[in-house]
């Protein structure tokens, strides 16, 4: 079972822009329900029981929303990323008094969650012994360079993740969503990854790390998650 899970809704929305400037994106409705509700919603009946929710852009809206998380039978405490330096930055926040020697899972706040899609990255840890559960999507080849790629055999064992992958280094036509299950250790390898081309230090070359140190690591193929857009509105 896993217990702990980090939300990540730190970042600004400059694809949601202008809807973002008085609401943070984690509070963006569709039909009358925050994303960050259906997130909520999803990690309960995955069975977690505590949240740390990284937060930034207007975060004040956020703590005041999520409370202490006994409306969704969870224990919600709060990390602020200073700098929006990437998403393996945004898990260097968590404090360390957070931290447990447990399985985490990593969960963006901006999807549209159904009840059970973290659920099943659950049941996969299970029936693999995986030591690393990711949600994969299908996508164009065109949009895999501002996602990632990442490369499985044909037990959906994964062998290798690239974050914004360059057109040559794409490997399928997978990516990952940022739903994952990661395993204690992951808290060990991210302060030693050097920030990409981008500045940013990125949880995805944390994960490739440890696949390549022998992380058991499995890809679970599920719809790309809807994403906030105008039109829900």
């Amino acid at each position: 079972m896993i217990k702990s899970a980090v939300l990540l809704a730190a970042g600004r929305g400059k694809r949601q822009h202008p809807y973002t400037d008085m609401t943070p994106k984690p509070l963006l409705e569709v039909k009358g329900r925050p994303t960050l509700d259906f997130v909520l919603h999803a990690v309960a009946n995955a069975g977690v029981e505590r949240v740390c929710i990284v937060t930034n852009h207007l975060e004040e809206k956020i703590f005041e929303y999520v409370g202490d998380g006994s409306k969704w039978n969870l224990s919600a405490s709060f990390a602020h990323q200073s700098e929006l330096r990437g998403n393996g930055d945004a898990l260097l926040s968590v404090p360390q008094s957070w931290i447990r020697d447990e399985p985490v899972m990593v969960v963006a706040t901006d999807y549209l969650l159904g009840e059970d899609s973290l659920l099943e990255l659950v049941q996969a840890q299970e029936k693999h012994a995986a030591e690393i559960v990711m949600s994969l999507k299908e996508c164009p080849v065109e949009e895999l360079a501002a996602r990632s790629s990442v490369d499985v055999d044909s037990d959906w064992r994964v062998k290798r993740i690239i974050e914004k992958p360059k057109r040559e280094e794409i490997m399928s036509p997978y990516a990952a969503s940022i739903l994952f299950i990661l395993p204690p250790q992951i808290w060990n390898y991210l302060p030693n990854i050097q920030p990409s081309e981008r500045g940013e230090i990125e949880m995805q070359a944390a994960i490739d790390r440890m696949i390549r140190d022998g992380f058991k690591a499995v890809g679970v193929l599920q719809p790309a998650p809807e994403e906030w857009k105008p039109s829900l509105l």
